[in-house]
């Protein structure tokens, strides 16, 4: 137990330094205004992060060990260059109901929303720390990636060209391989027992940027720590099997994407750069963080008005050069579990129907009470961005399983579950900001 507690602090250690390094960082999209203080520690972890990952292959490439000179190293350089390039502050105001938040009674439920939020980070972090990451996908796929970076001390060409590890989805990207093998670089050791501790801190990071937004987009303490409260203490997402998967950093990474998204198309300080780095770490993230880059742009495009080709040309150039790094590195390799030359209108219905009937009675009850508050909410401008965005993601979740090679069903029932999850956080900011003038 010991030796374990000193894993868990050296992990510990590690992130508050990324934290930290992320923090200046974060000055080159994020203004220093009090408005964007939640944002900004969100941004800061998911900066530092990207800090950890993206020093492995940079120091294979300067042909330099991955350890803390090479990320002391990079993170010096990324704070110099928010320095120079930062975001300047600008004279934003304050929520318009300011002058009520201290009311006795607000007081009181803000903080029992709060108490609510802090027993959903308590309990993930139980769930993902009772013992070392457990679930298929982390075994087969992204921590046998990082695990033997770490070991080999390169990414061996094995890992995309051995048929017999094509178990391991050669195709997808690298950045959660690279965090788990930065943070045992700069730990010494692999240890992913310790190094579970990463997701919990995904999710505080994720709760902090929805708050954020939700406030800085006048929504009361009541109405943000509310939306808050309920993704921690969302399941599905934060749960002992999602721990060690890509579903959690991808949750963080599209709710920023989202709300930078509706940050440019509404004219905010700094958020096409917002826009352009969220584009970056979902697409380095899943597969389908591409897709959301695309499908961001497409509906900026669309409906984006006059600031419409803004956002585009800051999320799309990223998302591509992040792809074309690793086509360069892996090269082109086809997606293992589908085959979209087998579709059909049968397949679509089949997919849709197995859809259809995995949540039960309980979980429509629980969609149509969404739909119901989505309904009874008023029109927020901001919102929508983060609602169509969560729309296209969850269609081509619904259609992808009509090509699936094994068939719809079982990619259904396998996957769309898990994947769906992710979305969680942008739809709860969509919904929330429609409740964002209630006073309790």
């Amino acid at each position: 137990m010991t030796d374990f507690l000193l894993e868990l602090a050296g992990v510990g250690g590690v992130a508050a330094v990324a934290w930290l390094a992320g923090g200046f960082a974060s000055r080159v999209c994020c203004p220093a205004d009090r408005l964007f203080l939640a944002e900004r520690i969100a941004w800061s972890w998911a900066l530092g992060a990207a800090i950890i990952a993206s020093m492995v292959p940079l120091s294979f490439l300067a042909h330099v060990p991955p350890g803390w000179p090479a990320f002391l190293a990079l993170a010096a350089a990324s704070a110099a260059g928010a320095w120079i390039f930062r975001v300047r502050k600008t004279d934003q105001p304050r929520p318009p109901d300011a002058s009520v938040e201290s009311s006795p009674k607000r007081v009181r439920l803000f903080a029992l929303l709060g108490a609510f939020a802090a027993l959903g980070v308590g309990l993930y972090l139980l769930r993902a720390l009772t013992e070392p990451m457990w679930s298929n996908d982390y075994v087969a796929i992204w921590g046998l990636k990082g695990k033997t970076i770490h070991a080999a001390g390169t990414v061996p060409s094995r890992l995309f060209e051995d048929p017999s590890l094509c178990f391991s989805h050669p195709e997808y990207p690298l950045g959660l391989p690279f965090l788990y093998a930065g943070t045992a670089f700069l730990t010494g050791r692999w240890n992913d027992h310790a190094m579970a501790l990463l997701f919990p801190l995904f999710q505080i990071a994720t709760l902090f940027a929805l708050f954020g937004w939700l406030r800085r987009h006048g929504a009361t303490r009541v109405t943000a720590a509310c939306a808050a409260a309920i993704v921690a203490c969302f399941e599905p997402l934060y749960s002992a099997f999602t721990t060690g998967l890509a579903e959690v950093p991808l949750a963080l990474g599209l709710l920023l994407f989202g709300t930078a998204l509706a940050d440019a198309l509404e004219g905010d300080p700094g958020a096409l750069r917002r826009t352009a780095l969220a584009s970056a770490l979902i697409t380095a993230t899943k597969n389908e963080g591409l897709y959301f880059a695309a499908a961001g742009c497409a509906i900026a495009i669309l409906f984006g008005g006059e600031r419409r080709w803004k956002p585009t040309f800051a999320a799309l150039p990223t998302a591509l050069v992040v792809h074309g790094l690793h086509l360069a590195w892996r090269g082109k390799l086809p997606l293992r579990d589908f085959d979209f030359s087998s579709g059909s209108a049968a397949r679509v219905a089949e997919a849709f129907a197995s859809a259809a009937r995995l949540p039960g009675w309980i979980g429509w009850a629980q969609i149509l009470l969404l739909l119901t508050l989505l309904l009874l909410g008023r029109r927020a401008p901001e919102g929508r961005w983060l609602l169509a965005l969560c729309a296209a993601g969850l269609g081509a979740y619904l259609l992808l399983p009509a090509f699936a090679i094994q068939g719809p069903d079982w990619l259904v029932k396998t996957a769309l579950p898990r994947t769906s999850a992710a979305l969680a956080p942008l739809a709860a900011g969509a919904i929330a900001i429609r409740f964002r003038k209630v006073v309790a």
